[in-house]
C-alpha cells in the first residue's frame, strides 16, 4: 500500500500509471499495488458500518512521507463518531500483530530464502500464521457490525432458503462441481446465522467464536470458486431451477 515518488508525495488517480524507475521504494508493480489498496480500503470502509440503515462510510488514504506514515481519512454520511475511529484504530492495531507475526514467519528457517527476491505484492499469509489473532479480529468486527449484516439476512434469507429448497427438488441430492460448493457455502451460512448468531446474546467461550470463523471462512472459499469458475452460474440456476421473476435480485447477491 506504500508507494514513494521522489521526496515528495505523489497524487493519482487510479488510471495513472507511475512509471517503475520513479519508485524508490514499496511495490514495484503499481498496477497490482492498486489492484491491492483500493479493495483494502473498499474493505475497511465496510467493516467501519454498523448502523443497521442508512450509514455510509468511505475512506482514503494518504502517505506522510516525511513522517514514513499512512493516514486514514474516514468521512461518514453524518458525523463520524469518536467510537468509530477508536473502533478503526483497534482494527488496524490487530492488522499490524498480525502483520507483524507473517513478517516473523517469512524470517523463520527455510523461508526466508522464498521470499528474498520477492517483489510483487504481498504473498499470501499461510493459514496457520496468527490464527488466534485472526479469530480475535474477526469478534471484534462481528460484534461491531452484527446489526447490519444481522438485518442484511433476515431480509433476504427466507427466500434464499425457499430457493435451496428448490434447488434440490431439481437437482436431488448426490450434488458435484460447483453445485456442490453452492451447497457448502448454503449450509456454513445457515450454521453461523441460524444456529450460532442467535446465542450471541450470552457471552461466548473462545471454541464458539473459531466454530463462527471457520463457518464463514468456507462460506468464503465456496463462494470464491464460484465465482471465479463461473460468476453467472447463481444467475443461470435461478432460471432452471424455478424462474423465481418475483425476486427483485439475483441468487448471486445473497452470499456476499
Amino acid at each position: 500500500m506504500n508507494v514513494a515518488i521522489g521526496s515528495y508525495p505523489h497524487h493519482t488517480s487510479r488510471q495513472n500509471h507511475i512509471p517503475v524507475a520513479n519508485i524508490t521504494g514499496g511495490i514495484l508493480n503499481y498496477d497490482e499495488g492498486k489492484e491491492r489498496t483500493f479493495p483494502i480500503l473498499d474493505a475497511l470502509a465496510s467493516i467501519c458500518v454498523s448502523d443497521p440503515s442508512r450509514q455510509v462510510v468511505a475512506i482514503a488514504l494518504q502517505l506522510q512521507l516525511k513522517d514514513l506514515k499512512l493516514c486514514l481519512t474516514v468521512a461518514e454520511n453524518e458525523k463520524v463518531k469518536d467510537g468509530l475511529v477508536n473502533y478503526l484504530h483497534e482494527v488496524w492495531s490487530m492488522l499490524r500483530v498480525l502483520s507483524g507475526k507473517f513478517t516473523l514467519d517469512r524470517a523463520s528457517s527455510g523461508k526466508q530464502a522464498q521470499h528474498y527476491h520477492y517483489r510483487r505484492v504481498s504473498p499470501i499469509m499461510p493459514h496457520d500464521v496468527g490464527n488466534d489473532i485472526r479469530i480475535s479480529l474477526f469478534r471484534y468486527i462481528y460484534l461491531y457490525t452484527r446489526l447490519k449484516h444481522k438485518a442484511r439476512v433476515e431480509k433476504w434469507w427466507d427466500r434464499l432458503s425457499e430457493f435451496m429448497e428448490r434447488f434440490h427438488e431439481s437437482r436431488g441430492k448426490e450434488l458435484a462441481g460447483i453445485a456442490s460448493d453452492l451447497q457448502f457455502a448454503f449450509l456454513a451460512l445457515r450454521g453461523a446465522y441460524v444456529e450460532l448468531d442467535t446465542k450471541l446474546v450470552v457471552q461466548q467461550n473462545d471454541e464458539f467464536w473459531e466454530t463462527l470463523y471457520t463457518l464463514f471462512e468456507v462460506a468464503t472459499c465456496k463462494v470464491t470458486r464460484i465465482i471465479q469458475q463461473n460468476p453467472y452460474f447463481c444467475d443461470a440456476l435461478v432460471s432452471e431451477v424455478g424462474r423465481l421473476t418475483n425476486w427483485s435480485k439475483p441468487i448471486s447477491e445473497f452470499l456476499f
